[in-house]
Formats: C-alpha cells, structure tokens, sequence
C-alpha cells in the first residue's frame, strides 16, 4: 500500500476494477464500507482518497488495507469537495473499470457481479447503478431518476406530482416510489454513491465536472453520458446499504451545497435563451428552496 499527495499522482498500467472511495469525516462507516471492499473478490484495487479525516481514522484505515496487494490512500490536498476527489482517485487507478463508492455505503453480497453483467450490448459512453438501500433496508432517493429540468425539479420539490398519481408531466423525478423494475433500466441518473463504468467511458466525458463542490456531479455526468449517445441503465439486483450523513457537516451546509449545486446545473444546461434567463434568475431561489428544505428536514429529524 502506498500514501502519496495528490500532486503525486501516477499514471499505471490498466488491470480489471478499482474502488474509489472520497471521504471526509465519515467515521465508524468508512470501516464498513472498506471491509466490504477487500471481502470482494471483484476488486483488484482499493483507492482511499482523504479529503480531512482524523488522523486515527486515517491509521486504521491504512491498518486495515496494508494487506491488500494493490491499495492507496490519497491525502494531503484537503476537503476539495467530492467531484474532483474523485477525479483524484480514477487518476491515480489502474483499472479498466472504475467504481465509486461512497464512504458510509457497503456492497451487498453480489453487487459487482450482478452490475457487471448488465454491461455487455450497451450504448457507450455508459453508466451503471444500482439499489441504495438504508441501514433498514429500505429503499433510498436518488438512485433512479429521470431527467432532471427546472420543471421535474419543482414538481418533486412542491409534491405536485400526488396530484396526478405520478402521469405525464407532473412525474416525480425521483423514481424510488414507483414499482421496481425486474432487470436493468434505462433511467436519467443513477446515484454516485454507487456508480461504475469503464476507464474509457469516464476519460471521455472527462470525469466529474469539478464546479460542483458536493451533490449533482451524478446527475451531471449522466446527463452528458446521455447527450453523447451512451446510456445510463438502473440495476435493481445490485445493492449497497447506504447510511448516509455520516460526515462531520451540518446539514444546513450541505443543504447550501446543494442548492448552489442544483443552481449552476441548470444555468450549465439551459439551451435557449429564455432558460438561461430563467436559470439565472431562480439561482437565488433554487439555493433558498434547498435550505428550506434542509432547514425543514433537520426540525423534523428532532
């Protein structure tokens, strides 16, 4: 195993699938969610990049990947946000396929196999996800979605879409109330708390749009995946079990993140000139709604 700065970065040779993990105070959850890696035989590398943890974290966790032939940590370079760390990590991967993981979530016995297997006759570049599933076993938001727009968008936010039972244009964006489906699916984004595709795929969208510090990054890539030809398939079978607000932030800063995230993702695909007016006006409103909403989310979680 090696521990090495960002700047460091080497370029190696190519080998099956690598594992990146970005965390950022995580805590107990990073430990589970790196057993599940080196418990999995489809991993041949494990890439730990340390955007701030405890330093005791950090030593356990290099305890715990030392005796893993190909594993590295990436550290050194602070809290840049998700996005680009993991551009950190699929630089510094030698594989042909690249996993993104997120830090509190575990792979589920299979996950791998049954992902892999929905790739073959696919559009490229291509996309797979599969089902978040919390600590109770229940489904999470977020890891089928369709197309994210200002409409789509304010539909979920207000819950119009109870007033059409989910028809036409008052759709929920989020996808996770609907019926699951029984194999692979084509959808508008899968989450990048689980998210792989191939070295190739990733090289030519030219991997996350680092403007975003945290949130929509996923989405983003999957858009672009779609405008270029390729795919963005959903695979139910494949699981992970997900915890989700583990890192050492409040929620209203996520929630800010969020906001400014969803802002600068709809002025970055606004086509015509009236919704790029539209996107740039809302801006302010977009990042209010989303600290109402997280404002509104932490009140109730007392």
């Amino acid at each position: 195993m090696s521990v090495q700065g960002a700047a460091e970065i080497p370029n190696p040779p190519a080998a099956r699938l690598a594992a990146i993990v970005v965390s950022y105070r995580t805590g107990e959850a990073l430990f589970d969610c790196l057993a599940s890696l080196t418990a999995n035989e489809s991993v041949c590398e494990i890439i730990l990049v340390d955007n701030g943890n405890p330093p005791e974290h950090l030593a356990r966790a290099e305890e715990m990947l030392a005796a893993c032939a190909d594993t590295r940590i990436i550290s050194g370079h602070g809290n840049v946000g998700f996005a680009k760390g993991c551009n950190f990590g699929a630089r510094a991967a030698k594989a042909e396929h690249l996993l993104f993981l997120n830090p509190d979530a575990a792979l589920q016995p299979g996950a791998l196999t049954t992902l892999s297997a929905a790739e073959p006759g696919r559009a490229h570049p291509l996309i797979l996800g599969g089902r978040v599933l919390g600590p109770d076993g229940v489904e999470q938001r977020g890891a089928r979605r369709g197309e994210f727009t200002m409409w789509s968008s304010f539909v979920a936010l207000f819950g119009l879409h109870r007033l059409s039972g989910g028809r036409g244009g008052l759709r929920n964006v989020n996808q996770t109330g609907e019926p699951l489906p029984e194999g692979p699916v084509a959808v508008g984004a899968v989450s990048g708390a689980f998210m792989m595709m191939s070295r190739a795929d990733f090289d030519a969208l030219s991997g996350f749009d680092e403007g975003y510090f945290i949130h929509v990054e996923d989405v983003d890539i999957c858009r672009r995946a779609r405008e270029a030809g390729g795919e963005v398939i959903f695979v139910p079978d494949a699981e992970v079990r997900h915890i989700g607000a583990t890192s050492g932030v409040s929620s209203m800063t996520v929630a800010w993140h969020k906001g400014k995230s969803f802002a600068r993702y709809f002025r970055k695909f606004a086509r015509s000139p009236v919704e790029r007016a539209c996107a740039f006006a809302l801006s302010p409103a977009i990042i209010a709604a989303a600290l109402a909403h997280g404002a509104a989310r932490r009140l109730f979680r007392r």
